[in-house]
């Protein structure tokens, strides 16, 4: 087998125009955290774990997990069932808008602000699909792809978005749906896919029919 060598952190300013500190090596400790299991927190409040292990073996942090529903002949599996994926390699980011009514006053200044509601919340996950040996990872291209078309919610697990979407008032929903899938440009190396998926969260609604 040919020696695979690359550096995802050159390679994820390649695709996506910035450099991630996710991807840089770190040679000094973390303060507070010796690296070792059992001397860190191994989860979050919310039972999502702060560590896993890639295709590679080796260790990285802050996993994705999705569950979703997998249909028989996709992934080349004659079964049906939920599936959960810890997607690779991902870098997380969360946004969210305040939809507020802004009304000016006479012969005053400012505006009386008016909340109306806070909006769903925007999920941005970036990573890297890298195959163990130096081919295309097409399989895993097509999971992802068949994940990006199913029309249906889909649940997603990790410490940060636990944070946003596991709450009471949501009804303790960790749904999201899936908007956007890009595949964005690499050169010189074969065996390493970008990716970059838009999500929203899926908030449950209770309908009442007055008819």
């Amino acid at each position: 087998m040919a020696e695979l060598s690359f550096n995802l952190a050159d390679l994820f300013e390649e695709a996506y125009g910035y450099r991630s500190a996710a991807f840089d090596m770190q040679f000094d400790p973390v303060a507070g955290d010796s690296g070792l299991p059992g001397t860190r927190t191994e989860q979050g409040a919310l039972g999502s774990p702060y560590y896993s292990h890639d295709g590679l073996s080796k260790e990285y942090y802050m996993p994705v997990t999705i569950s979703y529903e997998r249909s028989a002949g996709n992934e080349g599996s004659a079964g049906t069932g939920t599936t959960d994926w810890d997607l690779p390699h991902p870098v997380i980011a969360i946004n969210s808008r305040k939809t507020i009514v802004e009304t000016a006053l006479t012969e005053r200044r400012g505006t009386v602000k008016e909340l109306i509601n806070v909006q769903d919340y925007d999920i941005v996950i970036k990573g890297f699909i890298i195959n163990a040996t130096h081919e295309f990872p097409e399989q895993m291209v097509t999971r992802l792809r068949t994940i990006y078309e199913q029309n249906e919610p889909l649940s997603i697990k990790c410490p940060l978005t636990d944070i946003f979407l596991v709450r009471p008032d949501r009804k303790g929903s960790d749904k999201v749906v899936i908007k956007e899938l890009k595949f964005p440009a690499v050169t010189g190396i074969k065996n390493v896919r970008p990716y970059e998926l838009h999500l929203v969260s899926d908030e449950p609604f209770n309908l009442v029919s007055f008819s």
